[in-house]
């Protein structure tokens, strides 16, 4: 029974390395040292991907600022599938099961489609940077 409770209380902690602060509408995931907005915009901003850059480079959110777009391999760390309403991490309170920019542009198709993390699948694709999707920031903590 003792070990059966420290192994309870480890896999706990592991949990949690994705937690919400909802005072500062922010997600913390501390294994890779990154902070993201979640926010009623996560919903509402649609850009297409050059808005999409300077609305995070401009945002200042929770008090921060240096936000950007994040990568897509960061936005499969906050993939859940086990979260079959929308395939994100269910600390994340703010979120559409749509498509959401990332920061990569293609060279081979001379920069017309960037990455975009698609939330109704939990599956990263490339599509026109004129169209517009949702936006979520990111930043260094």
């Amino acid at each position: 029974m003792k070990y059966l409770l420290l192994l309870f209380t480890l896999f706990s902690f592991l949990d949690a390395r994705i937690y919400r602060d909802s005072s500062r509408e922010i997600v913390i995931d501390d294994i890779s040292k990154l902070m993201w907005n979640d926010d009623m915009s996560n919903t509402k901003v649609l850009k297409n991907h050059d808005d999409a850059e300077t609305y995070c480079q401009n945002l200042n959110h929770a008090g921060l600022k240096a936000w950007r777009l994040p990568k897509i391999e960061e936005y499969e760390l906050i993939v859940d599938k086990k979260n079959i309403k929308n395939y994100i991490n269910k600390s994340f309170k703010f979120n559409v099961p749509d498509g959401y920019w990332a920061q990569k542009a293609h060279w081979r198709t001379l920069w017309f489609y960037a990455d975009y993390m698609h939330f109704i699948s939990g599956t990263a694709y490339f599509d026109s940077r004129h169209k517009k999707k949702y936006v979520r920031c990111v930043r260094n903590y």
